[in-house]
């Protein structure tokens, strides 16, 4: 059996139907909207106070769709208010990407794409700091309005040109300046000038000022522009590693980090998917916000795509996209354009569950992507099951010519249809994957997959598989303390071991804790591999965190994790 990170979605339907959510501990961030994450705001228009009332939901201004319709620019735009999208004709936008060729590529193929609405007490919004350039409607997010202003266009654009420039709240009350760190080439709003700073806004709402020398202004006329994605500045660590951390995105997606882990470099949410016999076009789950409050934090954001694994079908259409030059072309051009939309650094390519046959479809749709985002200055990895005889779908020496990092998936040694109780990832199971991947693929492009979940393991007296469940870092540390275990390393597996009775049953639980983490980092350190990818954010204990810079960052000795 092909193992698979997508299989996720079927276990989170599975634990729903047993009332065992408490022990995975994946979703607990994606649920509806609940009233702390909701905030409504007074709504105004050009100073004019308004009868309808915006939202700020979790950094992004909702305003009222009828509001957008009154007031908006809507030429090549519709709202389809039973699918809650508001639909975007590329075809018909004015649209300036990296290059003409991009551009060109992007408005041929890319057809209607679409930003989510949210429907709050019966009443559909729309994120109007992501439809912004697109409607012609400025949003001023504060803390007790929301304000629009016609998008006027005449705004001056600049760029970030060094690094280590920071943001400065004020240049007169000394004792209550904040600095807040701005990433070389982000595109900054400017508002006026000194005789040395620039005022400025960043794509956040956040407004400062910089010193005149850390910006260069673009010369870009917005008022006749729909959409503008400007090429970013791709900057690739040299000897230092990297760790990226996947979060799971449902219906909403989760808050980023509310503090910078020196242990993550990279958030990667899991945003876009290819929608099943949709014709090649995507589904869009992507949060602005998101992005500026990751960036302000010190983040580079991978928008994670999938070919939307645990769908049924989802394999048969992938091969049909791969093979269909059409579909392919529509699939990468929404890819592109939804990861510029949502200001993300870079593209995290998922795709599994694929045929042995679409091994070479799966390297051109790779080769496609690279073509553009190396255009557009953006990140491009993918992620790939171990290598097995079964796994040949990808082949990896040819995908790492076109990426930047190639994250081996070792994890789900056993998985969650498995007939026999053991570790979610062994460390022997995992050394042997990474020696077999750099057969393939150099050193410096691979990423070692590390799991923040584990299962546990619940057996009859013959040892067979009742149930497995997944089960977070947290829950299984309360776990031990409460029942009071006393864990038992194997040295083998380089885990922590615990087990007890439950009722006619055994519980059993390989543990991922520090030592465990310590112990796969410093394969890491072996190998001299790039880095380490993290599935996923919401089931790790928040000071695993430190874990990761301490080995990747620090050269903290192993030793201090016997």
């Amino acid at each position: 059996m092909k193992l698979r990170k997508g299989a996720f979605s079927f276990l989170f339907f599975i634990c729903l139907l047993v009332s065992v959510l408490a022990v995975t501990g994946w979703f607990s961030s994606t649920s509806s909207f609940g009233a702390e994450d909701v905030n409504s705001r007074s709504l105004y228009y050009q100073g004019e106070l308004l009868s309808e009332r915006g939202y700020d939901l979790n950094g992004s201004p909702y305003v009222p769709v009828s509001v957008i319709q009154r007031y908006g620019d809507l030429e090549g735009i519709t709202f389809d208010t039973a699918a809650k999208k508001m639909q975007i004709d590329l075809a018909k936008q004015s649209i300036l990407m990296a290059d003409d060729i991009t551009t060109n590529f992007v408005k041929t193929y890319g057809g209607t794409v679409y930003i989510p609405l949210r429907e709050i007490d019966g009443t559909l919004y729309c994120p109007l700091n992501t439809a912004e350039q697109l409607v012609k409607l400025s949003p001023s997010l504060s803390a007790n309005a929301i304000r629009m202003f016609s998008y006027s266009g005449t705004e001056t654009i600049a760029r970030i040109n060094s690094d280590g420039v920071s943001l400065t709240s004020s240049l007169t009350e000394k004792n209550r300046q904040i600095t807040i760190p701005l990433t070389k080439g982000e595109m900054v709003t400017v508002e006026s000038e000194t005789d040395s700073y620039f005022k400025i806004s960043t794509q956040s709402g956040t407004t400062g000022y910089v010193m005149k020398p850390s910006l260069t202004i673009a010369d870009v006329d917005l008022a006749e522009i729909d959409f503008y994605a400007p090429k970013k500045e791709k900057n690739l660590p040299s000897g230092e590693k990297i760790n990226i951390v996947w979060q799971y995105v449902g219906a909403v997606t989760p808050p980023a980090p509310e503090q910078k882990h020196a242990g993550i470099d990279v958030l990667a949410p899991t945003w876009f998917d290819l929608i099943v016999d949709g014709d090649g076009n995507i589904e869009n789950n992507g949060d602005l916000a998101y992005t500026a409050n990751a960036h302000n934090k010190g983040y580079k954001v991978w928008a994670t795509i999938t070919n939307n694994m645990s769908t049924k079908g989802s394999t048969a259409f992938t091969t049909k996209v791969l093979s269909n030059s059409a579909l392919l072309n529509r699939s990468v051009a929404q890819y592109l354009f939804y990861a510029c939309l949502y200001d993300a650094d870079g593209i995290n390519i998922d795709y599994e569950q694929v045929v042995d046959s679409d091994a070479a479809g799966l390297t051109a749709f790779t080769a496609l992507l690279r073509n553009y985002t190396e255009r557009q200055g953006l990140v491009l990895s993918i992620d790939t099951l171990i290598p097995k005889p079964w796994t040949i779908e990808y082949d990896r020496a040819a995908l790492s010519r076109y990426v930047d990092y190639l994250a081996v998936m070792t994890y789900d040694e056993h998985y969650s249809t498995s007939p026999v109780a053991g570790s979610v990832a062994s460390l022997p199971w995992v050394e042997e994957a990474i020696v077999n991947t750099l057969k393939e693929v150099p050193e410096e492009k691979i990423l070692l997959g590390v799991p923040m979940y584990t299962r546990v393991w619940v057996v009859d007296s013959n040892g067979k598989v009742i149930r497995n469940p997944s089960a977070s870092m947290p829950y299984v540390q309360t776990l031990i303390a409460e029942k009071n275990l006393t864990p038992i390393w194997l040295e083998k597996e380089k885990q922590n071991f615990v087990s007890y009775a439950n009722g006619a049953y055994t519980d059993k639980i390989w543990v991922e804790d520090a030592r465990s983490i310590a112990n796969r980092l410093d394969l890491v350190r072996k190998y001299d591999l790039a880095g380490s990818a993290c599935w996923q954010f919401s089931q790790a204990s928040p000071e695993i965190w430190d874990v990761f810079s301490a080995m990747l960052k620090n050269g903290r000795p192993m030793s201090d994790y016997q």
